[in-house]
């Protein structure tokens, strides 16, 4: 069977759970394929411009396709994309550089799944209401980090002194261990374009190898 290397560059350890993303999109989409995909934390975090850290995790991984993770802030997703591919220029890859660009931040790609966030928050059989915004707005939040921080906190469901101490980094980190389908995820354009793109590039690894 096939073996595809796929490496994450991401901005942080918290931003490690799009490997768990992608690996369900390359996994639903190419049964026949194995993917070997892990986050490149030499590159973390990323005080180095976007194209230096590019190479340097090409040069660590020799990965067949790198994924490149950046949220918007306040940037089009075509703005953001045209700079990963210019970073991708930059750094002269020759492999594909797939962009994942959450609008706002990835946490509005980690509100999809109550469940999910009751598990990671330790109390998966938790009844409080969580507050959690429709899926339709979810591109559309301020501050979709603060949004899970406290729907994580309240699904805790922990006395007042205990809940001081949650630590809803820890938490965060854990959300996409407990989500077997992101489908309802492509109802989301920027998750709709990070797919689309990574199916094509997978695709394009096929045809020359």
């Amino acid at each position: 069977m096939t073996l595809v290397t796929v490496v994450l560059v991401c901005d942080g350890t918290s931003d490690a759970g799009l490997v768990d993303i992608a690996q369900w999109v390359t996994d639903t989409r190419f049964p026949d394929l194995t993917f070997r995909m892990f986050a490149a934390r030499e590159v973390i975090p990323a005080h180095d411009a976007l194209h230096v850290r590019l190479k340097r995790a090409f040069e660590a991984h020799s990965p067949d396709i790198v994924i490149c993770h950046r949220d918007a802030e306040g940037m089009t997703l075509e703005a953001r994309s045209a700079q990963i591919e210019a970073a991708r220029l930059a750094a002269h890859l020759k492999v594909p550089v797939v962009a994942a660009v959450p609008v706002r931040m990835i946490e509005s790609w980690l509100l999809m799944d109550e469940r999910a966030i009751r598990c990671a928050a330790d109390n998966r059989n938790g009844a409080v209401h969580l507050n959690l915004p429709r899926h339709a707005a979810i591109e559309s939040l301020p501050d979709a980090k603060e949004t899970l921080f406290a729907a994580l906190k309240t699904a805790s469901d922990l006395p007042h002194q205990r809940a001081r101490k949650f630590n809803h980094h820890r938490a965060r980190s854990r959300v996409t261990d407990f989500i077997d389908d992101f489908s309802p995820l492509r109802n989301l354009p920027s998750f709709q374009a990070f797919e689309n793109h990574l199916i094509a590039a997978v695709v394009a690894h096929r045809l020359i190898h």
